[in-house]
């Protein structure tokens, strides 16, 4: 019963889907980004088939059902390449103006390089996004392992990404506890940096203590044990695999047969 309480009951078919079949999807999904980035549209060649192959992610996390966390993670996304696009538009320049404005000018290969550069970014690093935001780190480490990685592997690749949440949570917690002894924390950059650099001699102590239980908590547990090793969590296929997997290759080929199409014509 206790075991039971341990696996993972998804209801959407789309979030339920292996591991592996969701990694296939982003490369395939990935590779059809680059080959569109190559089709050039008007007299400045833009990549704008990115922009409607980028409806395709949120789209997909709206179905998956995750809409709300997506939306949350992919924000940080969204800042850095619509910055990189505006960088781009105003920096590169280029005979061609394309849009004025005063001292701004927006130039033709400008506004090229950064529609390809920011949607691309958008589209892959969005797919990422989507995968994480269905699958919990468990269900990736229970992957790796059969899939034939050591359990070793599988267990730093899956600590370095809870690394990443847990500085994020313990940083949130410093500054909260420098706030409530009346240090100032918000306001200009000079004020942030002056809260946030004296929270790290706190937060890195904090990560090496942490990861000093982890080791005693490992070997508690066997961890070095040469032997087979006893799996509580057991992740199985959703069954709807195949069909998710054969849609991503169908629609990867029509994609890359209409790029040869038009390079040939």
């Amino acid at each position: 019963m206790w075991r039971e309480k341990l696996q993972l009951h998804k209801s959407n078919p789309i979030a339920a889907l292996y591991p592996s079949c969701k990694f296939l999807i982003l490369c395939l999904y990935a590779i059809c980004s680059f080959v569109l980035g190559t089709i050039g549209v008007g007299e400045g060649n833009y990549p704008l088939f990115l922009i409607p192959w980028f409806f395709i992610v949120p789209i997909l996390s709206a179905a998956s059902g995750v809409w709300k966390r997506f939306l949350h993670a992919f924000r940080a996304v969204l800042f850095i390449a619509g910055l990189i696009l505006v960088v781009q538009s105003l920096l590169i320049p280029s005979e061609v103006v394309v849009w004025q404005l005063g001292f701004l000018h927006i130039y033709q290969a400008g506004l090229k390089s950064g529609l390809g550069l920011s949607f691309s970014i958008l589209n892959i690093a969005g797919m990422f996004v989507w995968m994480f935001q269905t699958t919990e780190n468990k269900e990736f480490t229970r992957a790796l392992e059969d899939s034939g990685m050591n359990y070793k592997a599988a267990y730093v690749f899956i600590s370095s990404l809870q690394m990443i949440d847990v500085l994020g949570k313990n940083s949130r917690t410093i500054m909260n506890a420098q706030r409530a002894r009346g240090v100032e924390t918000e306001g200009n950059m000079i004020v942030r940096a002056k809260a946030f650099f004296p929270s790290l001699v706190p937060l890195i102590v904090g990560a090496i203590t942490s990861s000093e239980e982890r080791v005693l908590t490992l070997e508690s547990k066997g961890f070095d044990v040469n032997g087979p090793k006893t799996h509580l969590f057991e992740l199985k296929k959703s069954g709807k695999e195949p069909l998710a997997a054969g849609i991503a290759i169908v629609v990867a080929v029509a994609v890359i047969a209409g790029r040869i199409v038009l390079w040939v014509l």
